[in-house]
């Protein structure tokens, strides 16, 4: 006889009640992980990103300066297509330099424009300089209307050089070098043009010498003057070792304190190399009233660097006057005195980076006075004076 066949089992309530709720646990988590993403993605999209977030005043500074750059090469562009002869060949050198300008002051994620600006914080451009190209300016074809486009390069070649040295006194220690530099070299191609165009050259820059100027703030400029008479406060920071009557120099200025005694050894000792080459050279005579400009100049120059010695915690003494000149000097002091001479922005260069306040603002001025005295009438200007940077051998070129 045949066993009946068995019914299916039901599950209990509660066994389905638990799978129930399992699924609907499963749902929500997968429901919560959604949105979770979703979410996330739309923070992302809501925050400001690289471009929309504040930059530095330092990125600000080198993205309007390469603004700045690549406007004035325009410019110079349009100037020479309308020039000729020896005018042309200067101005043609003139776009090659501020081309290379702005090579150098591009750097890894910087651009040209855009992103937030705070006011408080970004350099502007001054009045007469622009970040407006002049690609699309109508060519010089009037000895008038090549005066007043000669005029407005000049004013603005001026304004650029001003805003670069002006903003090196604020900018992080890399950017102050490479502003100041630039800045510099636009200052040597003001006094360039203006002798091309017999003009005079607008106040291109800011005189950040002992006397105090637009460079730094009101009465910086006087720390040096205080030190020689005592009254600066500027070694408050170089606290007394004990029981040693010396000061030691905070760990922040020793750099500092070395860059500005190659300043003054640089000065001073060309200063020593044109007073040999007076005693020494035969050609003392008709280059004798030019060395000895010079080397008052930079005996001028060493001189005026000593009282800052108080701002890197080292006693305000003058150095020895015991320079040691090498063999191929004395075999050839007018020859070897260029050497000297080339080597001065570069140590201005690196004690602009590595100094601040007054001292680097004097650094600034320095830079922009010895680069002038070496460049004007050269056959060629650098790009930026004391640096050896390429813009081919950059990262991001």
């Amino acid at each position: 006889m045949k066993k009946p066949a068995e019914r299916p089992v039901n599950q209990p309530g509660h066994t389905r009640t638990r799978s129930r709720a399992g699924a609907v646990l499963a749902r929500a988590v997968l429901f919560i992980a959604l949105t979770a993403v979703i979410l996330s993605f739309g923070m992302v999209a809501g925050t400001p990103g690289a471009r929309d977030a504040p930059r530095t005043f330092s990125e600000t500074a080198l993205t309007e300066a390469r603004a700045s750059a690549r406007s004035l090469a325009a410019e110079a562009r349009v100037l020479a297509e309308g020039a000729s002869g020896r005018t042309a060949a200067e101005l043609e050198g003139q776009v090659n330099v501020l081309r290379e300008q702005a090579a150098l002051l591009a750097g890894p994620g910087r651009d040209t424009g855009g992103g937030h600006r705070s006011s408080t914080e970004e350099p502007l451009f001054p009045s007469g300089a622009t970040s407006e190209p002049a690609a699309g300016r109508q060519a010089v074809d009037s000895p008038d209307a090549e005066t007043q486009a000669a005029e407005r390069y000049l004013r603005q070649l001026a304004a650029s050089a001003r805003t670069s040295l002006h903003s090196a006194w604020r900018a992080d220690a890399g950017t102050a070098r490479l502003l100041a530099s630039t800045g510099a070299a636009q200052q040597v191609l003001a006094e360039r043009t203006a002798d091309l165009y017999a003009l005079d050259v607008p106040e291109a820059g800011p005189d950040a010498g002992l006397t105090g100027t637009s460079t730094a703030p009101a009465g910086a400029g006087t720390a040096a003057s205080k030190a020689l008479n005592g009254s600066d406060s500027s070694g408050k920071d170089c606290p007394d070792q004990a029981g040693s009557g010396t000061v030691a120099a905070a760990p922040q200025k020793v750099d500092a304190a070395a860059a500005l005694n190659a300043v003054i050894d640089a000065e001073l000792g060309t200063a020593y190399a044109y007073e040999v080459a007076l005693a020494q050279d035969p050609q003392a005579g008709e280059y004798g009233a030019e060395w000895r400009r010079l080397a008052q100049a930079h005996e001028a120059g060493g001189t005026a660097a000593v009282p800052f010695l108080a701002d890197v915690c080292l006693p305000v003494v003058a150095p020895v006057a015991a320079y040691r000149l090498d063999g191929d000097f004395l075999q050839d002091p007018a020859g070897s005195l260029p050497l000297l001479e080339e080597r001065l922005p570069s140590v201005y260069a690196d004690l602009v980076a590595l100094s601040e306040g007054a001292l680097r603002g004097w650094a600034i001025s320095r830079l922009g006075t010895v680069s002038t005295d070496l460049y004007r009438d050269a056959e060629a200007v650098p790009a930026a004076p004391g640096l050896a940077a390429v813009p081919d051998d950059l990262p991001w070129n």
